[in-house]
């Protein structure tokens, strides 16, 4: 797992770069801001035209954005990125369209003259290259001044030699060929090709941006009035009408009905709701009205945190794109060297000085590494952007390389595979004052942060005061209610448990309480596989992934719970502490390990496994330590998250495969000449269309689950 920027010491700050051109763009930005005092990780990403810095709290903002700006470029923090891509999509069509105009009207004239028609050709080629292309001129100045040189060095290069030759051509009456219309296409397409690109970008965030459209914009309080959703602070209650959306997270204080959270999470079937529920902002409220007490407001929202994990995610770059980096930087200044040489060598061999110039502006043009650029930023945009809207969260693009090379999936079996809301179905005791224990039991255990506290729950009885709470880990907890010692855990806490406590063929969870180290009760839990639980397992095993059993609780119970759901490897009676050896003891086996989980206990096997993915349940120190942390308690995501990744790191391999494979044709064709400059603008804009479209193919990527499946409906009782 790649390391997590620090949280505590370090400050996030996000701007949106305005004026990049190319990936070459993106890479000098982020090197500045990389060089600057205090910066501990930053990364730039031409796609979402975004950069995230984390950084120590003594610099500030200002400081970054002055660096982008000597650069060339506009930092913008707090902006709005679709405002941002619509400007520059409407900037390149403005400039595109008469370009193409001109480019056509250029061809036109080969085939039909008229007098004075080479005059008004470069007249119109002046405003092509000089005007609509200008764009590419800046650029290129800007990466001279920087020395660092990229497509739109080529481009500028490749259209200034051709306008320029032409002219003189033309001014001094030359007997050579006139090349205004190479020099226009070049124009044309390229801008044609980024606008395109500017297009697929934009709606290219749509999931994401689908998100932040569902809460809606005013919130209707308790008292009648209206009010926005932005001025809602913590506390408030307002009402959710029937077919409504909530404003924001809170809970439900009044009401029943049914929420929709299709749209934020994925999950299909609708979750029923009551007074004590949590509802999350954006889910559509069903046929019952509902009264919320807001808990959560603005940037601390649910839905906020999911789409900041996303952006976050979308800025950084996956392994392999380092490779297309290093290509792309390495490219243009061979490329130039290739097209000088193309220039004095067919000088030398005998071709006219206007054949050498046209064929060496060709190799310029056909190799802007435009496709290489966008191989990997866009398909990650892509691909992240629907795994949320299927209900995924992926931390970072590194997560990629991880998915494509596990081979086992560890899981967690209580609240995992099982609901994580286990309940006691029988009570066994030897005291006199039953009552008293169990709910001195059920306040102890209201300390605990296990799912098999949620048992004790209808065992408490008033307020206790709980004080000395300790936690044992794998063999329960220890504490003081009202001043007397209570213990609960396993038979391994006490030093004497009667055997009229003991159940030796409860196939459950039995847990023994008492007031010292004498047991005094014991109480029989039971937790349900979740319905969806078997269908995850056998997506998995359809993938060719071994699946196994992680759990602390008895072989017989784990065994119980593998049986059902077709699981043959299992690892039981295992302590907290030695979940994540076991991690380790199957990564030195040669495995490639994925571990889910969503307890406190699962964060270190979490963080040792080579792919860590937690519950929407989880606490937060298991989404923390993950991967992939999945939005629905619904374990069948687990095979979405994997599937979905394996994905877009396959487009992303074929989109670079693309990207060498054409210019190891082109080239060698604009060399030999075969290729004028006017295809090889087609062809350097339909590569990067390729590219684009293949990317775009990752938003019709469509859950496992399918719209037919069906939930496998278990009522065997299992254990926690």
């Amino acid at each position: 797992m790649a390391p997590v920027p620090p949280l505590v010491e370090k400050q996030r700050t996000q701007f949106l770069i305005q004026g990049m051109t190319c990936t070459a763009c993106a890479t000098r930005v982020e090197n500045a801001l990389l060089n600057l005092d205090g910066v501990e990780t930053a990364h730039v990403n031409f796609a979402t035209a975004t950069s995230l810095v984390w950084h120590g709290h003594e610099l500030d903002s200002s400081t970054m954005s002055e660096v982008v700006a000597d650069l060339g470029y506009r930092a913008i923090e707090d902006g709005n990125r679709q405002q941002i891509q619509s400007l520059t999509e409407s900037a390149l069509r403005r400039k595109t369209i008469p370009a193409l105009v001109i480019a056509l009207f250029a061809m036109a004239t080969m085939f039909v003259q008229f007098p004075g028609s080479d005059w008004v050709i470069a007249a119109f080629s002046t405003v092509c290259v000089w005007w609509a292309g200008w764009t590419f001129h800046h650029a290129a100045r800007l990466q001279v001044l920087h020395r660092s040189l990229a497509m739109d060095t080529l481009i500028s290069l490749g259209t200034l030699a051709a306008w320029s030759w032409s002219m003189v051509v033309l001014v001094l009456n030359l007997d050579h060929s006139l090349h205004f219309g190479g020099a226009n296409a070049i124009v044309a397409f390229v801008l044609l090709g980024k606008w395109w690109e500017a297009r697929a970008m934009r709606t290219s965030g749509d999931s994401l941006r689908a998100l932040a459209d569902l809460t809606p914009k005013q919130a209707l309080l308790r008292d009648g009035s209206e009010l926005p959703v932005e001025e809602l602070v913590v506390g408030m209650e307002f009402i959710v009408a029937p077919g409504e959306r909530v404003a924001t997270d809170g809970d439900v204080i009044e009401g029943f009905s049914e929420v929709d959270v299709s749209q934020t999470t994925g999950e299909s079937i609708p979750i029923q709701v009551s007074p004590g529920s949590g509802v999350a902002g954006g889910v559509l409220n069903g046929p019952g009205a509902l009264v919320v007490r807001a808990t959560a407001v603005g940037e601390d929202t649910e839905l906020a945190r999911v789409a900041r994990l996303v952006e976050d995610a979308q800025a950084t770059q996956a392994p392999i794109q380092r490779l297309a980096d290093s290509v792309a930087a390495r490219f243009v200044p061979l490329v130039i060297l290739v097209a000088l040489g193309t220039l004095v060598v067919r000088l030398i061999i005998g071709h006219q000085g206007s054949d050498a110039l046209i064929a060496a502006v060709a190799v310029l043009v056909v190799s802007c590494p435009c496709s290489f650029g966008l191989a990997t930023p866009l398909a990650v945009f892509v691909g992240t952007g629907r795994a949320a809207q299927l209900g995924v969260v992926v931390a970072g693009a590194h997560v990629l390389d991880s998915t494509r090379v596990v081979d086992t999936v560890v899981f967690d079996k209580t609240g995992t595979l099982t609901s994580g809301d286990p309940s006691i179905v029988s009570i066994a005791s030897t005291a006199n004052d039953d009552p008293v224990l169990l709910s001195s039991a059920a306040a102890l255990e209201s300390r605990s942060g296990h799912p098999i506290a949620r048992a004790f729950q209808p065992l408490i009885n008033g307020e206790a005061e709980v004080s000395e709470f300790a936690n044992h880990p794998g063999h329960g907890i220890t504490g003081r209610v009202n001043g007397t010692e209570i213990r609960v855990g396993k038979a391994e806490l006490f030093t004497r448990v009667p055997v009229q406590l003991e159940d030796p063929d409860f196939e459950g969870t039995t847990l023994f309480i008492g007031r010292g180290a004498t047991a005094e009760a014991s109480v029989s839990i039971r937790d349900e596989i979740r319905p969806n639980s078997p269908e995850a397992v056998s997506l998995l095993t359809d993938m060719k992934l071994e699946v196994v059993l992680l759990s602390g609780d008895t072989y017989k119970v784990a065994e119980r719970v593998a049986n059902q759901l077709n699981i043959e490897n299992v690892i039981a009676e295992v302590l907290p502490d030695q979940k994540r050896d076991h991690i380790a003891a199957l990564q030195s086996a040669g495995k490639c390990v994925a571990m889910v989980g969503d307890g406190i206990n699962d964060t270190p096997a979490l963080a040792t496994a080579d792919l860590g993915i937690s519950l929407q349940a989880g606490t937060d120190a298991a989404r923390n330590a993950a991967d992939l942390t999945i939005m629905t308690n619904d374990p069948r995501a687990v095979a979405d998250g994997i599937a979905i990744s394996r994905r877009t790191l396959g487009v992303i391999k074929g989109n670079l495969a693309w990207a060498f494979s054409y210019n190891a044709v082109a080239v060698p064709l604009a060399v030999t000449g075969y290729l004028s400059p006017t295809y090889a603008a087609i062809a350097m804009a339909s590569s990067s269309f390729l590219v684009v479209a293949n990317s775009l193919r990752l938003r019709q990527f469509h859950s496992l689950k399918g719209a037919d499946s069906k939930p496998v409906n278990s009522k065997a009782d299992i254990s926690a």
